[in-house]
């Protein structure tokens, strides 16, 4: 899945013709780095708080998604990837990417 996600993006980029939906670009950017924080993933995505907000709220409301307050943070909510939708759709393939990336 992950590779197909690239090649969009890739397009997305050279054309400025947008492909995919926001939802998917978040669990591109979780899936690429960890879990992240809201205002990470907003930046990332270029959504506006209101659009990103809505985003977080589907993902969250059909399971893709958990949350999890930081740690040293009590403001931050931490986003990832449910391992639901892990176990049916992320290959282990990214777990690789993100190790050879880490060397």
């Amino acid at each position: 899945m992950i590779d197909e996600i690239r090649k969009i993006l890739d397009f997305q980029n050279k054309t400025n013709i947008k492909c995919l939906h926001n939802e998917i670009r978040i669990i591109n950017e979780i899936l690429i780095d960890g879990p992240l924080p809201s205002l990470d993933l907003m930046k990332r995505t270029g959504r506006s708080i209101s659009g990103h907000n809505q985003d977080l709220k589907r993902l969250l409301d059909i399971e893709a998604l958990t949350l999890k307050g930081s740690k040293t943070d009590k403001r931050k909510r931490i986003y990832d990837v449910s391992d639901d939708l892990r176990a049916a759709f992320i290959s282990e393939k990214i777990d690789k990417l993100r190790a050879d990336d880490i060397r």
